[in-house]
């Protein structure tokens, strides 16, 4: 199939790793004989980008000639102009979720864009989402049962066990502390970095060398690297659409322990690598304890369960392409 993918997510001087998932996504269909080109629609601009790429787009289309369009995130729908080309939609999380500011409110383009998501939703042929609470933030039924739930993959030639000692040294670590990994953006106020901060001070109470480690802004390639040197991931988000530092972390061999959110329910199958936990420090913290007590002993092994590897998600990726396809009479 030829497929056009149209984001907004995509690496840019701005914000060099955003977006790398949709890259590999395109990586792994070009793996299965697929042709796909890829429109970035910038980052700057404000909703009005959108729009403004209108012309742009067609003329991919008009070049390319694609069986198929597939748009990232809601908002991105925008810039696809009319026409009989079936066009797949996937949510991340942020375009169906609400986004709360620093204040406690919901913002207004967040309010927007959720209508712009629904929007997306019912044009589209198909859809995807990153996670079934994702899936049922759509509105109308009939958008929910054309949309498919494919979770954040992780490419795992990139993301799985490093020496740990080996990982220390690289980045100049103490093999003396206990690492709390916390891989999220502390800019918004959805991730809840004060909880994990608290969740850390309660830890080290029973563990004096415990650390809370905050890693943002790395390469999205060298990051096997910070997981191979932690003992353990917290992640304490309001909302999230996967999330895919779960997915990154178990492929690396690090126990996680987290908040009821986004997809973590799936992760019954990695035996203890992944302990929910109450929004409350002291909850966290025993979690905390309770799985660095367990795996401290266990050698570094990949704890993905089966199935969230890329070259899956592809696959899965493909039979949304055909069902689409087949919904407007392609074949």
């Amino acid at each position: 199939m030829r497929v056009l993918f149209v984001t907004s997510m995509h690496p840019s001087s701005a914000y060099p790793f955003r977006g790398i998932i949709v890259l590999r996504l395109a990586k792994a269909l070009r793996k299965l004989g697929h042709v796909i080109e890829v429109v970035e629609l910038g980052v700057a601009g404000g909703a009005s980008r959108y729009i403004k790429a209108r012309r742009r787009v067609g003329s991919w289309i008009d070049e390319f000639k694609p069986d198929l369009i597939h748009t990232h995130f809601g908002y991105s729908a925008l810039a696809v102009p009319r026409g009989s080309i079936p066009m797949v939609t996937s949510f991340y999380g942020d375009d169906l979720n609400v986004t709360v500011t620093l204040t406690g409110g919901i913002s207004l383009k967040s309010r927007i864009g959720i209508l712009v998501a629904q929007w997306a939703g019912w044009r589209s042929a198909g859809c995807v989402a990153v996670s079934a609470s994702l899936r049922k933030r759509l509105w109308f039924q009939g958008v929910r049962r054309k949309t498919a739930v494919i979770r954040d993959a992780v490419d795992t030639s990139i993301f799985h066990p490093l020496p740990r000692v080996e990982a220390r040294g690289r980045l100049g670590l103490s093999l003396d502390e206990v690492l709390v990994i916390f891989p999220h953006d502390v800019t918004q106020p959805t991730k809840r970095f004060w909880l994990a901060e608290r969740a850390i001070e309660n830890l080290r109470a029973w563990l004096p060398e415990a650390r809370l480690w905050l890693v943002n802004g790395r390469p999205p390639d060298e990051m096997p690297w910070y997981y191979a040197a932690a003992d353990a991931m917290i992640v304490t988000s309001v909302r999230e659409g996967g999330p895919s530092s779960v997915k990154e972390a178990l492929a690396c061999g690090v126990p996680v322990v987290s908040v009821d959110v986004g997809d973590t329910t799936i992760f019954s199958q990695a035996d203890g690598w992944v302990v929910r936990a109450d929004s409350a420090p002291n909850s966290l913290a025993n979690a905390l304890r309770d799985v660095l007590n367990k795996t401290a002993r266990e050698p570094r092994a990949s704890r993905l369960p089966e199935g969230l590897d890329m070259s899956n998600a592809a696959l899965e990726m493909e039979s949304v392409y055909r069902t689409a396809l087949q919904r407007r009479g392609i074949t």
